[in-house]
């Protein structure tokens, strides 16, 4: 299937950006008036919206007759961000919030910055793609600021070792069966600075993105949680 790519600058990139904006002012200030009841049903609501996205979206490409599994599951690293934003919308998990955090503050942001609409972006697959990954910014967001969820001391080492479990378990589907989930086989087409080459060249530039993006989250969430004085929970600490 053709992959979609919206050019910096365009309309598209635009409203992407505005739809972010607005989801995330909405979680962070709107949010809050509901009262804790409120807010736990509006979790809920938005893990169910979520949720009808993603089948919306294979809904669109089983009835257009474009499903497949080498490009439909959802395996990329913002897909899996974006279930896992359900499931800690629904349970509160923090492990789950933990990677969503990493994955899908970093990965969604250059999501915006350089789209690669991977099912295409035609009509509803657009705001599909765009409530998606503005959902995995704004939920871990939003659980950080809201719930005064702090992260543990030895984040960056948690979340950059078992990534690298899933991205070789991904990396080996997606050689049995042809596919290029987390863009392990093949780099995307992107003008990104961290894509470089063909394989598995192309695998030193992520890993370098991997390291520096992952780093940077580490310390500016362990600043803003000693900024506003929000402790470790006890499972961290537990740990």
């Amino acid at each position: 299937m053709d992959h979609h790519i919206v050019e910096i600058g365009t309309g598209d990139w635009y409203q992407g950006w505005g739809i972010l904006l607005i989801l995330c002012l909405s979680v962070l200030y709107l949010l809050p008036r509901l009262g804790r009841k409120g807010m736990r049903s509006a979790e809920k609501v938005w893990a169910l919206l979520l949720f009808l996205s993603w089948g919306l979206e294979q809904v669109v490409l089983i009835r257009t007759g474009n499903w497949d599994a080498t490009w439909a599951l959802p395996l990329q690293l913002c897909s899996l961000s974006g279930m896992l934003t359900i499931f800690t919308l629904i349970t509160r998990n923090k492990w789950t919030y933990l990677f969503v955090l990493f994955w899908g503050i970093s990965g969604g942001l250059h999501s915006f910055l350089t789209p690669e609409m991977t099912l295409g972006g035609q009509g509803v697959l657009f705001f599909t793609y765009i409530f998606w990954h503005s959902s995995i910014i704004a939920m871990p967001l939003y659980f950080f600021f809201q719930h005064k969820w702090g992260i543990p001391r030895n984040a960056f080492l948690i979340v950059w070792g078992w990534t690298h479990f899933v991205w070789l378990a991904v990396g080996i589907l997606d050689y049995t069966i042809g596919a290029n989930y987390m863009y392990v086989m093949e780099p995307p087409l992107v003008d990104n600075p961290f894509v470089q080459g063909a394989f598995p060249y192309h695998l030193i530039g992520f890993e370098i993105a991997g390291i520096l993006h992952f780093g940077l989250t580490h310390l500016v969430f362990r600043k803003l949680q000693k900024i506003k004085s929000i402790g470790e929970s006890p499972i961290w600490l537990s740990a």
